[in-house]
């Protein structure tokens, strides 16, 4: 079976649009993880500081 030089083309298009999408569904993934991830570290870190009670510091007499 012989390929003409324009399908050639079309698969080779093809797969470059394909591997584009590939990438940018890895990249929105990717971010997606990392925003999660540092909500979670957020909230831990939240979670801590009110259990050790580190908030004390918020309130401050400014006439100080």
């Amino acid at each position: 079976m012989q390929i003409t030089r324009a399908e050639q083309a079309n698969i080779k298009q093809y797969n470059l649009e394909q591997l584009r999408l590939r990438d940018k569904r890895d990249e929105d993934y990717r971010k997606v993880v990392e925003k999660r991830n540092f909500e979670q570290i957020i909230a831990d870190r939240v979670e801590r500081n009110r259990r050790l009670d580190l908030d004390k510091g918020r309130n401050i007499d400014i006439e100080c």
